[in-house]
């Protein structure tokens, strides 16, 4: 079954819009994608080395953020034909979601290993912990006034 099968009629569970929402982005390759795609178009190369995802991988996840409107193809060279991927109207709404679920994920599911993310908030130019907002001048944080700095 296709994540956005137009065929799915929407009964229980599927007329839960946060189940919808799940099935889409339940992945952690996904996320991983929309991360990387958060910086602007990438080439597929270039997404491979920022996830990490292999090839068959990439692809799939890939199709399905296109399939789901979150991700559109857009040719840059024409011989042979080669594409950037970028995110939709819809794919950078979810820009605040990503930014909870970097909270979330810092707050309570902390890795011992792993280098706390931190936002550079462009408006005051200091570092902020993910949220809405900015955890030092309390603007919000929103996709393009804010970049991932790892500490």
């Amino acid at each position: 079954m296709k994540i956005m099968d137009k065929s799915i009629k929407c009964a229980a569970p599927f007329s839960c819009p946060i189940v919808r929402s799940a099935l889409l982005l339940g992945d952690e390759w996904v996320l991983l994608v929309l991360r990387a795609l958060f910086r602007g178009p990438l080439r597929f190369d270039d997404l491979q080395k920022l996830t990490g995802a292999a090839t068959n991988i990439l692809t799939t996840r890939l199709n399905r953020l296109i399939e789901g409107k979150l991700v559109e193809k857009v040719p840059y060279q024409e011989r042979p034909l080669r594409y950037n991927y970028q995110l939709t109207d819809a794919g950078r709404g979810l820009f605040p979601v990503v930014l909870e679920l970097m909270r979330f994920g810092e707050e309570y599911l902390p890795c011992p290993d792993a280098k706390p993310v931190r936002l550079r908030h462009a408006d005051c130019g200091k570092l902020s912990k993910p949220g809405q907002t900015c955890s030092e001048c309390g603007g919000p944080l929103k996709l393009g006034n804010v970049t991932v700095e790892e500490s």
